[in-house]
């Protein structure tokens, strides 16, 4: 019975270190000499820190306040206390970047410098460093005189967190030229996973090339004994140091060089995880003839065309080690407007492209055929291209493909027939027909690809007139075109069609004009995708270049918005240290070398955010966007738009004024100023108008809900559907000179508003008195106004609106008051107000729990109202969300 007992307890108890583990949280040990401890100086941008990327410290460390054998978040130096940036630093990042959320990563750095690797030989290295210099048994006493033991001791700590993923090595500097190198470092990867009771096959050890011979690398000779290191371990890779920046010595690498060999390191991790690095745009090379690969075939073929009444010619590339005994998918490429069957071929080189994809495994061997899409009796690119017949022959095209050549090819070749072995796709002239008869002939194409697509492409309605129909049958639907095209237009029209209308696509913008370069890249990257299975998912996340944000200056080209819903923003400053992006928070910017700094962001939520740019600390307006009243100061804001933001857009509707007032407030006895809206026809008429009085928030000022909130063009499209009456709207400046949620302050403003204000607008504009043709609205600050001013002044006001606001629920010293004068005048305020509206922006709107404390209040006491609720927070998307909902409630 003992024995049993016994068994369990130790079955429990390896049942509770294995539950202990969190399989989301990898851990990497990483070992070498000084290029993996990290030689170079980090700067600002190596020191941005994230929660989900851990260092276990290896050596105790006072003046960081890290002691061994404790995780910390990850902030350089993550070896020994004084070194310097790793390619542990931006392996990590390259992770985190491509690992789901819920993954963390964690890093067990034990490498010294100018070490050779007998130092991690756990049998011998005692007798290695007996005869090593002082400087470096300095460094090895760090470590208790045995690296390798640390390794492991750290390493069996961190296996009651995590699990470990793998091992990372970068050394042989001083094993320069040693040919037992590759079984040195066998016999300590093999230790390390005996040790810490490891699979071999599912913890690889990943290693990196020393500084190349390009960069004039002193040990590069050893290069080519590090590339044999996978003969000798089976589950092992090694990463390329080629462009890896090196400094003087030509011993290590530079901050840019261990930057960009981390990121290797990385992208060999996911490659092994699963998570291949997404491949956004064609390699260098990736058009330039090999001539130690297998090559295709390209032949020229003639066709009898019925719909032309003649023989017509093609181009036919078939892939190396064509054979007739096996079946093929086939691409049908088009040409431009001033091109025939020949303009891919001397243009293009489109066998160059895919016998190098062939060569890699990147593509899936396929027919390439390449017509003439002017389908006429003389189809040469002669004359006016642009005359009449010309044109149209290019619309005649699509019966003479689909009834023509796709029979003949098919018939002649040894291909597949079924539409998903047939991808179109063109370049400009070419592009239009690929939408134009993919799209008509979904039971035909399963792949459609447009590059560059020219006028000729129908409108989208008409492309695409059943979006369910195309999500049923499209595999991959891919739009692409430069940034400088003056075509863009076409494609940018498709894609906000099939955006609108979720229709799954890629939608591809990268630098460049109407050229070739642009074409090529487009079919290295359609032709990597078609006749396999496609993630949907990643269909956002290829494009090169986003599109200008609305809110942008001028022609800026940035800040721009990217598919997937990031921005990129850029700004020269090559003299500065450091510039962070602060949008809802910090991201550290990249500067590249000509001193241009760059990031991107995590996907941006809806509409309208404030952001700045922090230049050496100091937060400064972006040059490149335009500027906005807000958070006290005027800052920078960029426009998201999304799904359902019509109602904010400009419309081909009667437009009402927007004007800017001054006026003298004889309660503050000074100049006041506001924005005003009037209705379409309001200088054509003597009608007289309701109106409404609307508050900004605090930060703000009288400009915030004419420019972010956008009342004038929510207030038009409202008025043009019928939804809401035709109104003057007042946006007044609610900051007094005390504090405007002061008491002194709430009073202030009262007094303004029916003393200074009121009287105003009713003298100088057409305006309908009484209260029920006066409405009083706020946001955030303006809703306590609207609160204090609106509750006890129910004969002057039939509306109220409160948006994202509420009285303090841990101060009553306003509110108790108030409550108090509700309780007594309960019958009258809700007999007056014809409307009490108030909305939150959901509970992460930051006056969410005080709204609901007031709720509650007002439930007890017995006042009427409506609660409705938007999710966003405490943003202007809500609050513009607010108004479209109110305003059609008002004066009916």
């Amino acid at each position: 019975m003992t024995k049993y007992i016994l068994f369990f307890s130790i079955l429990l108890m390896a049942f509770s270190q294995t539950s202990a583990q969190d399989e989301n949280f990898q851990i990497y040990l990483a070992f070498g000499q000084s290029n993996m401890e990290g030689h170079a100086r980090f700067e600002a941008r190596d020191t941005l820190v994230n929660d989900r990327f851990k260092v276990m410290q290896t050596v105790d460390c006072s003046d960081l306040d890290r002691k061994k054998g404790n995780w910390y978040t990850a902030k350089p130096p993550l070896c020994r206390c004084k070194t310097g940036l790793t390619p542990t630093d931006y392996f990590r990042r390259e992770l985190l970047e491509n690992l789901p959320e819920e993954v963390k990563v964690g890093v067990i750095n034990v490498s010294v410098g100018g070490c050779k690797i007998e130092l991690f030989d756990k049998d011998n290295f005692e007798s290695y460093v007996e005869t090593s210099p002082d400087w470096l048994k300095n460094m090895v006493a760090e470590y208790d005189g045995n690296p390798y033991a640390r390794l492991v001791e750290m390493a069996k700590l961190a296996q009651k967190d995590g699990v470990i993923k793998g091992i990372l090595l970068h050394q042989g500097e001083s094993n320069t030229g040693d040919s037992l190198w590759p079984q040195k470092v066998k016999g300590v990867y093999d230790n390390l996973i005996k040790d810490l009771k490891l699979d071999p096959k599912k913890v690889p050890l990943i290693a990196g090339e020393l500084v190349s011979e390009e960069q004039g690398g002193a040990c590069a000779s050893m290069n080519p004994i590090i590339r044999t290191l996978p003969e000798v371990i089976p589950n092992s890779y090694v990463v390329s140091s080629e462009d890896c920046e090196a400094i003087e010595d030509h011993l290590h690498f530079s901050a840019a060089g261990y930057r960009k060999l981390g990121r290797r390191y990385g992208q060999q991790m996911l490659d092994l995880l699963g998570y291949p690095k997404l491949v956004r745009e064609a390699p260098k090379g990736f058009d330039v003839e090999q001539e130690n690969i297998p090559h295709g075939k390209m032949d020229t073929i003639q066709y009898a065309s019925n719909t032309v009444g003649t023989n017509r010619k093609a181009l036919v590339y078939t892939p190396p080690g064509y054979s007739k005994g096996e079946k093929y998918p086939v691409l049908y490429l088009l040409h431009g407007i001033g091109g025939d069957h020949l303009e891919w071929l001397k243009g293009g080189h489109p066998e160059v492209i895919l016998d190098n994809l062939y060569s890699n495994n990147e593509a899936e061997p396929m027919l390439v055929v390449m017509p003439n899409g002017r389908a006429m009796q003389d189809d040469r690119a002669v004359g006016n291209i642009m005359a009449s017949d010309k044109v149209e022959a290019f619309a005649t095209f699509e019966q003479d493909l689909l009834n023509d050549l796709i029979p003949f090819i098919e018939k002649n070749y040894p291909v597949k027939k079924d539409r998903q072995s047939r991808a179109l796709a063109g370049l400009s002239m070419g592009g239009g027909q690929s939408l134009n008869f993919g799209l008509g002939n979904l039971d035909t194409f399963s792949y459609v690809g447009g590059f560059s697509s020219a006028p000729n492409t129908k409108a989208p309605e008409v492309l695409v007139p059943d979006p369910q129909l195309a999500r049923e049958k499209l595999n991959l639907l891919w739009i692409s075109c430069g940034d400088a095209d003056r075509l863009l237009r076409f494609s940018e029209r498709t894609h906000e069609y099939l955006a609108k209308n979720d229709v799954p696509h890629v939608y591809y913008i990268e630098p460049g004009d109407h050229n070739f370069k642009v074409w090529k890249n487009g079919l290295y990257m359609f032709a990597k995708l078609i006749f396999k299975p496609v993630d949907a998912s990643l269909f956002n996340k290829y494009s090169l270049l986003g599109t200008p944000a609305p809110t942008n200056s001028g022609n800026s080209k940035y800040p721009q918005l990217m598919p997937d819903g990031s921005a990129i923003f850029r700004f020269k400053a090559p003299d500065v240290k450091r510039v962070q992006l602060d949008l809802a928070k910090k991201y550290e910017m990249n500067k590249n070398t000509e001193g241009v700094w760059e990031v991107r962001t995590d996907s941006l939520t809806e509409g309208f955010h404030y952001y700045s740019l922090l230049i050496d600390g100091v937060a400064v307006a972006d040059p490149s966007s335009d500027t906005f009243y807000g958070m006290g100061r005027m800052a920078s804001g960029i426009e998201v738009p999304f799904d359902g933001d019509e109602y904010y857009q400009l419309k081909e509707v009667p437009h009402g004024d927007l004007r800017i007032k001054q006026y003298f407030s004889p309660v503050l006895n000074t100049w006041r100023q506001l924005y005003m809206y009037t209705p379409p026809g309001y200088d054509d008429s003597d009608k007289k108008y309701p109106v409404l009085y609307l508050m900004h928030g605090g930060g703000e000022d009288e400009s915030g809900w004419a420019r972010q909130g956008k009342t004038n063009v929510i207030l038009d499209n409202l008025i043009a559907d019928a939804k809401a009456k035709p109104m003057v709207v007042v946006m007044p400046d609610g900051n007094m000179p005390v504090s405007s949620f002061s008491e002194n302050g709430l009073e202030l403003f009262t007094r303004e508003l029916k003393e200074g204000l009121i009287p105003f607008i009713e003298k100088n504009y057409r305006i309908k008195e009484g209260a029920n043709n006066r409405a009083l609205v706020g946001l955030s600050m303006g809703g306590i106004q609207t609160l204090y001013a609106g509750v006890e002044n129910t004969g002057w006001f039939g509306y109220l609106g409160v948006f994202s606001s509420g009285w303090f629920a841990n101060d009553d010293s306003i509110s108790g008051k108030h409550y108090e004068f509700m309780g007594e005048n309960t019958t009258q305020i809700n007999t007056n107000l014809k409307e009490f509206w108030i909305a939150m922006g959901g509970k992460e709107d930051i006056a969410y729990k005080n709204c609901k404390a007031m709720l509650q209040k007002y439930d007890e006491i017995g006042i009427d109202y409506t609660y409705s609720e938007y999710p966003g927070g405490h943003t202007w998307p809500v609050w513009r969300n607010n108004l479209f909902h109110f305003a059609p409630l008002l004066f009916q």
